[in-house]
């Protein structure tokens, strides 16, 4: 029997996507969200109070607190491994945002971290918990458009904001991290395994962070192709082609509170406005009470180490294997 506990949750940082997709899936969800901690202690206070949290301080008074249960961290990719490590060595459960680390040596410490401290680490990928996903998964495993052969992702916008983390080389920025992963990670779950080559094609920055990031996977079986983008025009889709038909996801990575197209062989499967941040808490919670995680350890090695991969060949100019 599934027991999704009510934890009690501290916040780490002020972020956007703390206030406008995290508290409300909490609160939905039935958790309790007891304090705030930032580096910038009159920041948090402000934040706890404009949002009802109890509590407000400074990270250790978050960390330090016994009755805190499990955290989240949307940090700067650069503070993930540090403060997800600080956070479970205190007890915590730790939810993190994507990508879990700056690469597969970070995740494989923060995994050996969790097994010590007895605690739950899961990697935000919110779109996993969209019921669109789950039946485009569905009809791939089930062969409902044949043998998975192509598939091809986009993920890009405009990131206008010069001050803004992502465009920081310090702070872990950089499109193929922070849009990147995500068709990445979507034809890793479609393909059931993870890729056997990576070749990526990155345009820097002057200080080094890829605006635009293009790469193939190669799959036993299959292929992806993908963009992501800081400078290109909004774009965001996946299709996942077959032997005998196709899936094609209109909106696959950001579609909080929106209604859902999904296209089948051409016919088309709509999709209710959901909230998947709300599911992803639901099983964090589920998961901290005991149930099996749907994507653990391996998958987040998985995903770090193709990321790696893709990093390493822009570099080379050549395709690395994995």
């Amino acid at each position: 029997m599934t027991l999704l506990m009510t934890l009690r949750w501290g916040l780490l940082g002020t972020a956007r996507i703390s206030r406008s997709s995290l508290l409300p899936a909490l609160r939905a969800a039935g958790q309790q969200i007891v304090a705030v901690g930032s580096r910038d202690t009159a920041r948090a206070e402000a934040f706890a109070r404009e949002e009802g949290i109890a509590r407000g301080g400074s990270y250790d008074d978050l960390l330090n607190d016994p009755s805190i249960e499990a955290v989240y961290n949307p940090l700067p990719n650069s503070e993930h491994l540090p403060m997800t490590l600080r956070a479970l060595a205190a007890g915590k459960h730790v939810l993190c945002e994507k990508p879990l680390a700056l690469n597969a040596a970070e995740v494989e410490q923060m995994y050996a971290a969790a097994r010590r401290a007895g605690r739950v680490v899961l990697e935000a990928f919110s779109y996993r918990f969209h019921p669109q996903v789950d039946r485009a998964l569905e009809l791939v495993r089930s062969g409902g458009i044949g043998e998975l052969r192509r598939m091809q992702g986009s993920f890009c916008f405009q990131l206008t904001r010069p001050e803004d983390i992502r465009w920081s080389p310090e702070l872990g920025g950089g499109a193929l991290y922070d849009v990147g992963c995500y068709p990445i990670n979507l034809a890793r779950l479609l393909a059931g395994s993870d890729p056997v080559r990576a070749t990526g094609w990155a345009e820097l920055t002057e200080r080094g962070v890829d605006h635009t990031f293009s790469g193939s996977l190669e799959f036993a079986a299959a292929r992806l192709g993908f963009d992501c983008s800081f400078v290109l025009a909004r774009s965001q889709s996946f299709t996942a082609l077959g032997t005998e038909g196709s899936v094609h996801l209109e909106l696959p990575f950001s579609s909080k509170g929106q209604a859902v197209v999904l296209r089948v062989n051409g016919l088309e499967e709509r999709f209710e406005p959901c909230d998947p941040y709300q599911r992803m808490v639901e099983h964090f919670a589920a998961v901290a009470g005991g149930e099996t995680a749907r994507w653990g350890e391996a998958d987040a090695l998985g995903q770090a180490r193709t990321l790696d991969a893709l990093f390493a060949s822009a570099q080379a100019g050549r395709p690395v294997e994995l």
